[in-house]
């Protein structure tokens, strides 16, 4: 029996350091709500596109579409991170850059020179611009954006659609 009431305050003990352990809330950590960014393309979702939601705190909110295209968002401050989104006003980043496969191994690159792998990693990226893109490029320029959400208080979603603005 004692045997077993010692493994058991150890046990104890660990998970509590366990919980313990990680980021703290900030003090000045605002109340989230839940907050979806929904990316489509007339009626189909885009998938793998990185949204960020620029809010005037030095937080960031982000979040990743899935097969739905669908982002939960999920706020960081001072290394600290919630789901959800603060109430207010943000212009909206999204990313999804078209890639090339790579025609060398990693074998093959990894052996380059420097300069070998520069010239190979310029002539990718030419091939990857080529592609056609899903998100307009401007969509990830801070300064350009047209994107803008409102998250209300207790939460809510905002749905781009990219028909016909691929270009842009």
């Amino acid at each position: 029996m004692t045997k077993n009431l010692v493994l058991f305050c150890v046990a104890a003990l660990l998970l509590g350091v366990a919980v313990g352990c990680g980021p703290k809330k900030p003090a000045d950590m605002p109340e989230t709500y839940p907050f979806k960014v929904k990316i489509v393309d007339g009626s189909k979702p885009i998938a793998d596109v990185q949204v960020q939601m620029l809010w005037e705190k030095n937080s960031v909110v982000t979040g990743v579409t899935g097969a739905d295209g669908v982002a939960e968002m999920k706020t960081t401050l001072q290394k600290f991170t919630t789901k959800g989104a603060p109430e207010g006003e943000f212009r909206v980043l999204c990313t999804k850059d078209p890639k090339v496969d790579h025609w060398k191994t990693d074998q093959e690159r990894a052996e380059m020179s420097s300069g070998e792998a520069a010239a190979y990693m310029k002539e990718w990226q030419a091939k990857c611009d080529e592609l056609p893109r899903e998100i307009p490029k401007v969509w990830k320029d801070f300064d350009k954006t047209p994107l803008k959400a409102s998250v209300p208080n207790g939460g809510g979603e905002v749905t781009f659609d990219v028909e016909g603005r691929a270009d842009e």
